[in-house]
């Protein structure tokens, strides 16, 4: 019966990888590393593109919302990312044009805010 449960709700690109298991607990063990595969390259990937982004041509509030849909969708797999890798982030993808604000925001001494920054850099364009 569990079985049965378990084939219902699998997608049939799935459901090719899985049929022919002769219990639920193969099948479920199966499913799973199906899954487990592509949630660590997803992973991968979300973290390559978080820390090859770059600003490039796009306006600051559009750079700087992409940064942020990476990073929350890191989160969202429970990949959180802090807060200091964050901006560190944010700032390492600035071009040359930024290169004094980013050097006085690095030099400070006081801890940055994630909110701080946005708001530096959003007056600074």
């Amino acid at each position: 019966m569990v079985l049965s449960w378990l084939y219902s709700t699998l997608t049939p690109d799935i459901m090719g990888q899985i049929v022919g298991f002769q219990t639920s607990h193969d099948a479920w063990m199966a499913r799973h590393k199906i899954f487990s595969a592509s949630s660590k390259a997803r992973i991968l990937q979300l973290r390559l593109e978080f820390q090859t982004a770059k600003k490039g041509v796009d306006p600051m509030l559009e750079y700087i919302l992409k940064i942020k849909t990476i990073s929350d969708n890191l989160a969202a797999i429970r990949e959180h990312v802090k807060e200091t890798d964050h901006i560190l982030q944010l700032l390492g993808g600035l071009g040359s044009e930024y290169n004094s604000i980013v050097a006085s925001l690095t030099a400070r001494e006081d801890d940055l805010s994630l909110h701080s920054v946005h708001s530096i850099l959003l007056t600074h364009e």
